[in-house]
């Protein structure tokens, strides 16, 4: 058995691979793309199930509805359970899943999507355009779903008929594509959804999906278990059982990888990655995602509320020693307001403050915050947990802050006690990350008045106003400068301050084949992220 390339491990070296994700599309979609897929035969791929892979998430997910709210912890099992209209591959593109093409009309308001003929929910229903109309029109209907603001351009969803649905735009959208491959936007059953809550449905713990694993059980603190699918529509799955055990500590994950009793582990503390690397028995593999690790502000808690101390906050702020110490020098400094990896849509010019500790006690003495003895300023920072590399970065932040008299406590909750906190608006400063691709257009969803994730109580109608002319261009010339502007406004407002970007890796036993995110395994261009559909065990 060949072993895989070393991966490059000096701070250069993933400085050079991260810049590989700068051919994130910005998608720059043609008219007509169909035939995405092999033509439908009209019969099932035939199944040969074995084996059963152990996987591991960090925390309990709040239900298992994928759409109705944000839930980090049921994403990668809803990934396998569910299915979309299409999902990204391990480099950005889009790939289908439920739809097998689409044709954008001349004016660009409505959006032709077939849909897979062979595809059935795991009830035995098959899946249908009144599925897509279902749950693309609550998705944008309802403000907590993550996705809401970033398909909003879907205005109502036609079905002609049983395979084909027509989504119509309220605007020529550029990213509504790309969002509709990626979170929160999982097609849902509509003859089991319709006329409920949703957010309430049992079904929300019974979950009924149309992807490659089926719901078996969900044991609290424990696990959630899935069973391969034999109707499943498409090739796969491989594998009879996927189970995913819950252990909230990343460096408990990786030693229960190496002790045998898991197989794959996405995201093993920095500081393991040389040991799993140097073993045989195991393959790594690292992808620096346009997540951008930054701390967010309340804009409701004063004296967060003044710029100047938003300001001072990011000059004190030693991103070279965050990377060197809590980030174990993998991965890239940040200092843009949308990821630097997305090449042509990140404005070089707009940028957070640099380091300047001098600078930053001059600035709060002019703002009235005189230094009382060795301090000045408290705040709270909430982070949660699961995350080893931004626990390591909020103690460094927590001493670089002291420099310039700003007392940091450090509030340390699960995730859903996170969330819940920073939605109800109680907190001052936030550590966090997340995805901000596949285009310029997810802005919105962090920063726009309206944006689903905009926990920060930030408003400003031009950069609203930017967000919605950059959505209708429909070429990167038109966009850019459109975004470089709202980056512009944002880096003047700071109500955000970026740190890095983190080099995430992987590790699993060199015994699986067809994982989604091994760049050396074809699988991973053939399925979308998280997704074991072709996963298998290689004797």
């Amino acid at each position: 058995m060949t072993r895989p390339l070393r991966l490059p491990l000096s701070r250069r070296a993933m400085v050079k691979s991260s810049a590989a994700i700068a051919a994130v599309a910005s998608m720059n979609l043609p008219r007509v793309m169909m035939a995405q897929t092999p033509e439908t035969t009209g019969e099932i791929p035939p199944k040969t199930l074995s084996g059963t892979a152990i996987t591991v998430i960090s925390g309990e997910p709040q239900s298992f509805q994928p759409d109705f709210q944000g839930d980090d912890y049921l994403w990668p099992v809803a990934c396998n359970v569910y299915n979309s209209l299409w999902s990204l591959d391990n480099t950005y593109n889009v790939i289908p899943e439920l739809a097998t093409g689409y044709e954008i009309s001349e004016d660009g308001l409505s959006i032709t999507v077939p849909l897979n003929p062979l595809a059935t929910w795991h009830d035995g229903e098959p899946v249908t355009s009144a599925d897509v109309k279902y749950t693309l029109e609550m998705i944008v209907s309802t403000p907590s779903s993550t996705a809401s603001s970033l398909i909003a351009p879907i205005a109502s969803v036609d079905t002609p008929d049983e395979h084909t649905a027509v989504l119509n735009l309220s605007q020529p959208s550029a990213s509504v594509i790309g969002f509709l491959s990626w979170y929160g936007v999982f097609i849902l059953p509509a003859h089991i959804y319709e006329g409920s809550d949703w957010s309430t449905n049992e079904a929300n713990q019974s979950p009924v999906g149309s992807g490659p694993f089926k719901f078996v059980s969900y044991d609290a603190g424990s696990s959630v278990e899935l069973e391969g699918n034999t109707a499943f529509f498409s090739e796969g799955p491989f594998l009879e059982k996927l189970i995913y055990q819950i252990i909230p500590d990343p460096n408990t994950q990786a030693q229960a990888l190496q002790n045998g009793e898991v197989d794959f582990v996405d995201g093993i503390p920095n500081t393991m990655v040389p040991t799993f690397d140097s073993d045989a028995n195991f393959r790594v593999s690292g992808k620096t995602y346009p997540s951008p690790l930054y701390i967010g502000f309340n804009f409701n808690s004063a004296p967060l509320d003044n710029v100047d101390v938003r300001r001072a906050i990011g000059m004190a702020i030693d991103r070279d020693q965050i990377l060197a110490t809590a980030l174990g020098g993998y991965g890239m400094i940040e200092n843009r307001f949308y990821p630097s990896v997305i090449e042509w849509a990140s404005n070089p010019d707009s940028t957070a403050p640099a380091f300047d500790v001098d600078g930053a006690n001059a600035l709060l003495d002019e703002a009235g915050f005189p230094m009382d003895g060795d301090s000045r300023l408290s705040f709270r920072l909430h982070l949660f947990t699961g995350w080893q590399e931004a626990t390591d970065t909020a103690t460094v932040l927590k001493e670089q802050l002291a420099a310039i008299g700003i007392s940091i406590e450090l509030v340390l909750l699960e995730y859903a006690a996170w969330d819940e906190a920073v939605t109800a608006g109680d907190f001052d400063i936030s550590l966090q990350g997340g995805f901000q691709g596949p285009d310029p257009a997810n802005l919105n969803l962090r920063w726009g008045t309206e944006g689903s994730l905009n926990r920060w109580g930030y408003s400003n109608p031009e950069f609203d106003a930017l967000l919605a002319q950059g959505d209708a261009g429909l070429s990167q010339e038109e966009r850019q400068p459109i975004y470089f502007a709202a980056q512009a406004i944002l880096a003047e407002d700071l109500p955000a301050i970026p740190i890095a970007l983190q080099t995430y890796f992987a590790a699993f036993t060199s015994r699986l084949r067809g994982v989604w995110l091994d760049p050396d395994d074809e699988a991973s261009s053939q399925v979308g992220l998280n997704r074991f559909t072709l996963t298998r065990f290689e004797d």
